[in-house]
């Protein structure tokens, strides 16, 4: 799988989960991936890249799998955690 800069898939995965409904904000998900210590450039460079990952059909779904499998562990975790960062997580 490996990264695209600092963020691994994992990483990403953990982003996108407590960017739950706002992961079409960009300015909104700047704002979480700055708190977890990743500057803007980063966040879009990850965001760019792994998108284009998880849609590949050359990849044959793999990153796109290891992804869903790696948020749905951070979605679970906020869940537990009663976190829900301002996203409707209840609902997933």
């Amino acid at each position: 799988m490996g990264q695209t800069g600092r963020i691994s898939i994992e990483k990403y995965a953990e982003l996108c989960a407590k960017m739950g409904d706002i992961i079409n904000d960009n300015e909104a998900c700047v704002k979480i991936a700055e708190s977890s210590g990743y500057s803007r450039a980063e966040w879009n460079s990850a965001h760019t890249r792994w998108q284009k990952r998880i849609t590949d059909p050359e990849d044959m779904g793999k990153t796109a799998s290891k992804f869903v499998e790696c948020w749905q562990d951070e979605v679970n975790k906020l869940r537990t955690n009663g976190d829900s960062a301002g996203n409707s997580l209840k609902d997933r």
